[in-house]
This record gives structure tokens, sequence and C-alpha cells, in this order.
């Protein structure tokens, strides 16, 4: 039997709705306050309020982010005009001890918070088994906004993808699934030398000249490298009928006053398994989250 019997998720969007189902499949008490009740499971204990909510359990789920000022707690399905948001410091303080805080993308400011107030807490966002599952619907969610944004099949499609990371790895294999002539440029010679073993042309980023390679011939380029590979420089060689979907955390990799200047068609595509697939999104915070509590027993 667990040690951890009673979960609360608190706040958040339809991610936290499937996280709250989860956990209720696995025989956990589970409550939630800040989520609407038709999205939970109705053996869960829906709480009038956020205090009663956080007084007694083992185990709290906060939202992804979990605030989004890093004061307040993420509450974007039951804000209501004029309504206070709960404070992170004020749900701090009615944590009874003991409690495990478990949360997504916490800013250093809720960690010394938490820190200063003797709480255990956990960031599911940074583990790398969340990362690596994300991957799979942050690349199905990209190759949909593919198919939105292009009149043509995937199949017979020519793209590029910069980076060779978790996510471009689980993109190249569904694009070359679907048929498409995928380039890939990256930095390192065994990330490039893998990729061609899957089938695709290289480029090897060495140079900012490099990049100039992408200027003609692509429907669109997928970057994943969270730095400016894309300036004014490079995406003035880019032709006008190329779609540039951005799949880099802050800040990115396309300049985004040079690409409106230059009539370059930009898709800041992030969270994309939020989403695109939040269901899926949240069952994979819970997974990461109950291998986090069975590591700590």
């Amino acid at each position: 039997m667990s040690l951890y019997k009673k979960i609360t998720v608190l706040g958040g969007d339809q991610r936290q709705a499937a996280v709250a189902g989860y956990f209720a499949l696995k025989d956990f008490s589970v409550g939630a306050w800040g989520l609407p009740s038709a999205l939970l499971p109705p053996q869960l204990t829906l709480f009038e309020d956020w205090k009663t909510a956080v007084a007694d359990t083992d185990v709290l789920v906060l939202p992804l982010p979990a605030s989004p000022d890093s004061k307040h707690l993420n509450l974007p399905l039951m804000q209501r005009e004029g309504e206070k948001t709960p404070r992170i410091f004020d749900i701090v303080r009615e944590i009874s001890p003991g409690t495990l805080v478990a949360g997504g993308r916490l800013s250093q400011a809720i960690k010394e918070i938490l820190q200063e107030a003797g709480v255990q807490f956990f960031d599911y966002f940074e583990s790398e088994a969340l990362q690596q599952k994300n991957a799979i619907p942050t690349a199905e969610g990209a190759i949909e906004v593919l198919m939105r944004e292009v009149p043509r099949t995937v199949n017979g499609l020519c793209v590029a993808v910069t980076g060779f990371g978790r996510v471009s790895r689980a993109l190249v294999r569904l694009l070359l699934a679907m048929g498409a002539r995928v380039t890939v440029a990256a930095r390192k010679r065994e990330d490039l030398a893998l990729a061609r073993a899957q089938g695709c042309d290289t480029v090897q980023i060495n140079s900012k000249e490099a990049l100039f390679s992408l200027g003609r011939g692509f429907a669109a380029i997928f970057n994943t490298v969270p730095c400016c590979l894309f300036d004014e420089a490079v995406l003035s060689r880019l032709s006008r009928e190329t779609l540039m979907i951005d799949l880099a955390s802050a800040p990115g990799g396309v300049d985004a006053n040079a690409a409106g200047m230059l009539g370059i068609r930009v898709v800041w595509a992030l969270s994309l398994p939020g989403k695109y697939a939040p269901i899926t999104a949240g069952e994979i915070i819970a997974q990461t989250i109950l291998a986090y509590l069975s590591e700590g027993e």
C-alpha cells in the first residue's frame, strides 16, 4: 500500500483534470478545486474552497505552469471576473506538514517560497521521462499545424527540421512515415549521421551561412533550437512560400520583427501537448508523479 493515499489537484486546465482522473483509477483518494465538475470523474471529491482542499492531503498537484506570474495559482478554467486568485504564498501557508507539492515549471520564486516553508516539492516538468514522452504529442501537434497551414499533402512535401533532440527525432520519424522528404539541420556530426541513416538529407550548422542553404525549396521549416537561428539575414533568404513552425521554448529561434517585415509566415507552436492532446499530456504528468512517489518510497 502506498504511503501516499490522498491526492489533491489544484487549478489548471484539462491536463490537470486528466491527472485527477488517472489517480482516481489507481485507487487513490482524489480531490480537486479550480476545475469544472464536467471534466472530473464522479468518484472524485470536488472541494468548495481551496483552503479545505489543501489542508489535509498527502500530495498537492499544481498546474503546468504552476503560476503565470510566480505569485498566483494558474486557474484558467475557473477564474471569474472580480474574483481573487489564490496566491502561491497563501496556499503554502495552508499546507499540512509532510505534504508533497508536485508542480510544473516551478519558478525560482516559487521554489524559494516552498523551501523557506520547509515543504518538499517536485517539479515534474523537469523530469527527463516526461520530456521524452511529451515529444510524441509535440511532434503530432506540429504535424497538425503543418497540415492546417499548408494546402498540400505531407506525402512528397519537402520540409526541414533544425536541431535533432527529443522532439526533432520524434517529428522526423512521423514525417518520414508520412512520406515527407526531410532535411535535418543540426550541429553535431553524430546527429547528422543518425538522420542520414534514417533517410534524411542533412545540413551541418557550423556557421550562419550554412543556414542559407535552407532558403529555397522547402514548404515548411520546423525549428526546435531555442536560440535565434533565423535572424533577418537568414530569413531574407527564405522563399515567401515557406512556413516557419517554431517549436522552441522561449525566446524561440525566429526573429519575429524581421519575419513580419519580410512577410515570412511564422507559427509559434508552444505547449503543444496541452493544446493538441491534453488528456494524454495529463496522463503523462500523472505517470511522472506516480513514478516519483514510488521512487521516494
